[in-house]
């Protein structure tokens, strides 16, 4: 049977989305998406008895696993999952070693109101690195309807009997009735007006495909459904690519720190004897009957990067305790005899949150400013992995950076000397540490805002840019003035909130929990 439709590929416009081109498909033709799975599906569709029973997977505008794509050519005069191919390719597949395309896009339809009252939607509304229309800069795009205030249906082939350009609730988007005026303005090409996108579609791939970009977002779905939306990180991936590619604008550009390492830094040789020195020395049992082998020296490079670990960790906690809190110190030394009493100090209370997390502590009373970390070493090269000393949400992340599930693609930490890979370790740390921190004092700051009482574990963004030719320098880029905006946190606590120790406060000794209730059962 043979089908005539209303369309002409006069009206897809440069950069416009399949949801978009559908939904014009749609309104020309006056048909719901249920039709249109049906004229574009295929064999998954057709085995269902009812389309309109068609899952969120048959309906999927990412990786169109039930789109024919010799249908959607005969119909719409392209083929639509090449076409989106070509965009991905351009868009995203700019980042190196990109794995998982899905997680790019925003679930729910965003949109430009502007661009959709003429019936136009793009891809750049969808994929999650912009913030703002790439036509409109001073347009924030928005994944709300403005009549129901409900979120916008998921970006799919829509289910259900819903006209074109309607939200469920009735309202239009289109600003027109006039089908002429709009079929009209489908054939006028937008102009990208937005800055970092413009530059964002001009650097040079082939440059940035010679570095190993490493950042922390491919693995991370799960952080992408952020606290009241108030913030998406991968927002700040295109304005670090591309100040990390266009270096004349570094100066310009107030948002980004980069920090550079030497440019022989990959040329330091290995001191294989002193690794294995001080691997033998905090593991002497081991040699009691054995000898040194060619494990043991991998194991040694491992042991060294551990140490490295314990190393920063220490660091950062002694610049917090004693730069960031100075005031406070006291506080945090008596915590266990002071929240015991019923007097609990912000500063110390952010404090000791953030060493239990980092060092994988249950309680309060494990964790004393004044006790060194044990210098017994909890090491254990397990399946030759690398391994750090400090745990949490962050720490996870870096154990997964220094252990790529594949290595073919992805930056391999074992081809490198002890000196870069300490480098850019150190440099990932501390810049994790801090920013943990920050999230602990905001939850001391706003408590409600936090479900559990437990920060959010968005991993904060930086963007390592190590180069395969291996006489180039390493470089680091992150947000700027982070440290600013830790002791603003912390002004704020101060503000709100009266720490409630005295120098003349005499707290009685400190009891764990098991003392105090023998010493209730003898009353």
């Amino acid at each position: 049977m043979n089908f005539e439709f209303t369309w002409s590929t006069d009206w897809i416009q440069e950069y416009e989305s399949p949801w978009g081109i559908l939904e014009k498909f749609k309104y020309a033709n006056a048909i719901d998406g249920n039709t249109v799975l049906g004229l574009i599906g295929n064999e998954n569709v057709k085995q269902l008895k009812n389309i309109s029973s068609a899952r969120s997977v048959h309906r999927n505008l990412i990786h169109f696993p039930s789109i024919d794509p010799k249908m959607t050519e005969n119909i719409l005069g392209i083929n639509l999952l090449e076409y989106h191919d070509t965009l991905i390719d351009k868009l995203i597949h700019l980042v190196p070693q990109i794995k998982y395309v899905g997680n790019y896009f925003k679930n729910n339809l965003s949109y430009c109101p502007i661009c959709l009252r003429r019936g136009y939607h793009s891809i750049f509304h969808q994929i999650r690195l912009f913030e703002y229309c790439a036509f409109h800069p001073d347009q924030k795009l928005i994944d709300r309807c403005p009549q129901c205030k409900k979120a916008m249906l998921e970006y799919l082939i829509n289910k259900g009997n819903n006209e074109a350009y309607r939200c469920s609730c009735g309202y239009c988007f289109l600003d027109s009735e006039n089908i002429r005026s709009i079929f009209l303005s489908w054939k006028i090409q937008p102009k990208i007006q937005y800055k970092i996108i413009n530059s964002w579609i001009k650097l040079p791939r082939h440059k940035i495909h010679k570095y190993y970009i490493n950042y922390p977002f491919d693995n991370y779905k799960k952080y992408y459904k952020l606290e009241n939306n108030e913030t998406n990180y991968l927002t700040w991936i295109p304005k670090v690519l591309i100040v990390a590619f266009n270096e004349e604008g570094l100066d310009n550009n107030n948002e980004i720190v980069k920090i550079s390492s030497n440019k022989g830094i990959f040329k330091i040789k290995n001191d294989y004897p002193l690794l294995k020195e001080h691997y033998m020395e905090a593991f002497s049992y081991r040699f009691l009957h054995f000898k040194f082998t060619e494990k043991n020296k991998v194991d040694s490079i491992f042991f060294e990067i551990y140490k490295q670990t314990r190393i920063t960790y220490k660091a950062i906690t002694r610049y917090i305790l004693r730069k960031i809190i100075r005031k406070h110190s006291i506080c945090v030394k008596i915590f266990n005899k002071a929240h015991q009493n019923g007097d609990v100090c912000p500063h110390a209370f952010a404090f000791v949150l953030w060493r239990m997390e980092c060092e994988g502590k249950n309680s309060f009373s494990e964790i004393e400013t004044h006790i060194k970390i044990s210098e017994t070493y909890d090491f254990e090269c397990i399946k030759e992995r690398f391994s750090t000393f400090l745990h949490g949400a962050f720490m996870t992340h870096l154990e997964e950076l220094l252990n790529p599930t594949n290595k073919d693609q992805e930056f391999n930490f074992l081809n490198c000397n002890i000196a870069s890979m300490n480098y850019i370790v150190n440099r990932i740390i501390s810049h994790l540490l801090i920013e943990r921190y920050i999230k602990w004092l905001e939850v001391v700051q706003q408590p409600k805002k936090f479900k559990l009482i437990y920060p959010d574990d968005n991993i904060p963004m930086y963007i390592v840019k190590i180069p395969q030719n291996m006489n180039e320098e390493i470089n680091f880029y992150f947000p700027n003035d982070r440290i600013n905006y830790m002791k603003n946190v912390i002004k704020d606590i101060n503000n709100q909130t009266t720490c409630p120790f005295k120098r003349s406060t005499q707290y009685p000794p400190y009891k764990s929990p098991t003392r105090i209730a023998m010493d209730n059962m003898k009353t």
